[in-house]
């Protein structure tokens, strides 16, 4: 009985260690980064819309565009093309990009209250007929202020190639969010159709994970390093070349099982990334602390570069100058703390990470990324509602509308484009898509 007191308050005592570091007032540096909600993990979905039924149907590119790798791609279509974000609850919403190959063209941005056909009056202009490589890994130069629970986005591209990400910004911060097991075990594919990835749903790095580049040898400082694993590819982190010692660390929320890395990197000059596993025994009791955050301007000893003498690494990618979206999956390692080594073809050259992704095997069965507690509690969902259906509507099927009277409906079936070694999509013989809904007019 002593044993299991004692354990008991260790464990309460953690979990009051961790709950006081995020609303330390450093913590609030993090406020500076929002939460991309463009992403199945928070339970929005993705769907193209049939001008022969006139409704949306599920869309292959959702597995990839609203996934957290930013190696995995699908084509966005040629012509003039209708995409609809399907949140799961209204949002604040003021930002939008991708990532993608460059591409000449139009898009154009709406936000509405319910999914209306392309043309409907009740869909309100953010952005007309921008050029498409004007948010290509670029914010908007004008944000927007619409508080909407879906976006419809019109592309009319020629020669378009893959897109690799999808970028929705709004009032929320990520720090404001925390990877968390679901009460209960749910089936995603019932919620967003067969257009999943599970094994890219979450990075392990991201700010909302607990994830934090707590050492880099770039002079900038703490919070610009965090640019690294903000879900923005507009802004990066950049390395220097090492040898002995460590270019930058990620600190996980305890000990973490990682399989795939993914990256965006600026250029891809060439030379060799290698990565170690730091499995610190401390982190294993203490999986629910997020990693330390340094106050503005100060530099604590987890800030120092780790030693990599007698280290190994257990996977490595080479760049040969021309991919700058490499990826790597290896067994699964574990880790509480990520190591990063940037060896240069010529010795002058830096790398500049835009986005760096680790993945493990959570999934969006068992998994969610929802506001924590303290956020909810703060928080008037813009519609006079006190928070809690917020705090409920990731991927709840309660909140999900009868397709038979909804504009968006189950499609045909497909495979995500998935690069690397991935071994995806499952088998998905013998699902059949349902009777299309009554079409709506615009």
């Amino acid at each position: 009985m002593k044993t299991t007191s004692i354990v008991s308050l260790v464990s309460a005592v953690c979990t009051t260690l961790a709950v006081a570091a995020e609303n330390d007032s450093a913590a609030k540096q993090l406020q500076v980064f929002p939460k991309n909600f463009a992403r199945q993990h928070l339970g929005a979905n993705l769907f193209i819309f049939n001008p022969a039924s006139q409704t949306f149907v599920p869309t292959e590119a959702a597995a990839a565009w609203l996934d957290d790798d930013i190696s995995t791609g699908w084509p966005v279509k040629a012509g003039k093309q209708s995409y609809l974000i399907a949140l799961p609850e209204p949002e604040m919403l003021s930002n939008f990009s991708v990532s993608s190959r460059p591409a000449a063209g139009t898009i154009s941005l709406y936000a509405g209250d319910e999914p209306a056909a392309p043309g409907a009056k009740s869909w309100s202009p953010l952005v007309q007929n921008a050029a498409f490589d004007s948010v290509n890994e670029k914010k908007l130069t004008k944000p927007f202020s619409r508080f909407a629970k879906y976006v419809l986005i019109q592309t009319d591209l020629a020669d378009p190639g893959p897109l690799f990400s999808m970028y929705l910004y709004g009032e929320r911060a990520a720090v404001d969010y925390s990877l968390r097991k679901r009460e209960a075990v749910i089936d995603a594919r019932a919620i967003f159709g067969q257009y999943t990835n599970d094994k890219t749903a979450f990075s392990l790095n991201g700010i909302y994970a607990q994830g934090r580049v707590s050492s880099a040898n770039s002079p900038d400082g703490f919070l610009p390093w965090q640019k690294a694993i903000d879900d923005n590819p507009e802004s990066g982190l950049t390395l220097n070349a090492s040898t002995n010692e460590s270019g930058a660390v990620i600190s996980y929320n305890g000990v973490q099982s990682i399989s795939r890395i993914a990256l965006l990197t600026d250029g891809a000059p060439k030379g060799k990334i290698e990565f170690f596993a730091i499995n610190d025994a401390a982190a294993a009791a203490d999986a629910v602390a997020p990693a330390s955050i340094p106050a503005a301007g100060s530099t604590p000893a987890a800030a120092k570069p780790v030693s990599l003498e007698g280290r190994t690494p257990f996977t490595s990618i080479v760049l040969d100058g021309t991919n700058s979206r490499p990826n790597a999956d290896f067994p699964a390692v574990q880790a509480s703390k990520l190591v990063v080594r940037w060896t240069p073809a010529n010795a002058a050259d830096t790398l500049t990470i835009r986005e760096l992704d680790s993945f493990g095997d959570l999934s969006l069965n068992a998994y969610e990324v929802g506001l924590k507690p303290e956020a909810v509690a703060g928080f008037s969902g813009g519609d006079g509602k006190d928070g809690k259906e917020i705090a409920e509507g990731p991927m709840d099927p309660k909140s999900l509308k009868d397709p038979k009277n909804d504009p968006i409906a189950l499609g045909p079936q497909g495979s995500p484009y998935l690069p690397g070694a991935l071994g995806f999509p499952p088998n998905l013989t013998g699902v059949k898509a349902p009777t299309p809904p009554t079409p709506v007019s615009p």
